[in-house]
């Protein structure tokens, strides 16, 4: 039975960069600013890892931006690591080259996935723009070669919508091959509002289920500290404490969090709350396929 009060989250979001290098029509990023610190400082980081490393979460070091831009990434890697957390990071992979991929290679982080929306250069360049099609997948492989072996677990990613539904298959097998340890197509996601719904498949919630369980089971929080009920909200619309005024525990067993825990639990979402027309609600995993290479 899931609980007003549950246990800590086991996996956190952090925003360590809110700015991005791409306008994806899918993404917030593509409709300006989120309005708040480009970039978490690396004292910020440490405290916050600090704070929630006791139950030795998953830390993603991502949710809106490119963390790739960060110029403390991979001494936040080391210190995931060092204090006992397993790492994983998402990136569009424009910015890779030899020495970063060495360096991700090298690292302690734990997985890796890059997002790569498209199997030819019209569909591709159409949703990550400015980025080139066979520049990104000549830098995507170049790692991969260079990996072997080694590194984190690495996936390729793509996500299912209008746009991609039709190219799925050739998706697949353009990286079948690549050394890629999976190949992972995910669900379209609306961010609130804050984008087009270019979704394919409409995830159904059963009427026995909580309205949503993120509240219940993941951590998020933002550049400037703010935490957020899910890792949709990277504007701040639904702010349920910061991480610089009081701990994390404090803020996930505060008024804020037990209040809106307990209006989806009862079912009763206020009309003013972000959570009342949110599309991307459901229980079920954002994976409609994981391939294994």
């Amino acid at each position: 039975m899931i609980q007003h009060n549950p246990p800590l989250p086991n996996t956190y979001w952090i925003d360590i960069v809110s700015v991005c290098n791409l306008k994806c029509p899918m993404c917030p990023q593509a409709y300006g600013t989120m309005g708040r610190n480009s970039f978490m400082s690396l004292e910020c980081f440490k405290r916050l890892v600090d704070d929630v490393s006791k139950t030795k979460p998953l830390i993603k070091l991502y949710m809106s931006g490119e963390s790739m831009l960060h110029p403390n990434l991979f001494e936040m890697i080391e210190y995931v690591n060092e204090v006992g957390c397993t790492s994983m990071l998402h990136t569009n992979g424009t910015l890779l080259n030899k020495d970063k991929s060495v360096k991700l290679i090298n690292s302690s982080l734990n997985y890796l996935s890059f997002s790569f929306d498209g199997s030819n250069s019209e569909v591709y360049e159409k949703m990550r723009t400015p980025a080139k099609f066979h520049d990104v997948k000549s830098k995507i492989l170049e790692y991969f070669k260079l990996k072997k072996d080694k590194g984190p677990y690495t996936s390729v990613e793509i996500i299912k919508m209008k746009d991609t539904e039709e190219s799925i298959e050739d998706f697949i097998s353009l990286w079948k091959d690549s050394g890629a340890d999976s190949i992972d197509v995910v669900r379209c996601m609306t961010w609130l509002g804050d984008v087009d719904d270019m979704r394919v498949e409409i995830p159904v919630v059963e009427d026995d289920e909580p309205y949503c369980v993120r509240p219940f089971q993941f951590g998020n929080i933002l550049s400037d500290g703010t935490a957020v009920p899910c890792c949709m909200d990277v504007r701040g619309h639904l702010p349920l404490g910061n991480i610089n005024e009081n701990t994390f525990e404090e803020i996930w067993y505060g008024k804020k969090y037990r209040d809106l825990r307990e209006e989806m639990l009862n079912k009763k979402i206020s009309k003013n709350s972000i959570c009342y027309e949110c599309k991307d609600r459901y229980s079920g995993d954002r994976y409609i396929k994981n391939l294994k290479t």
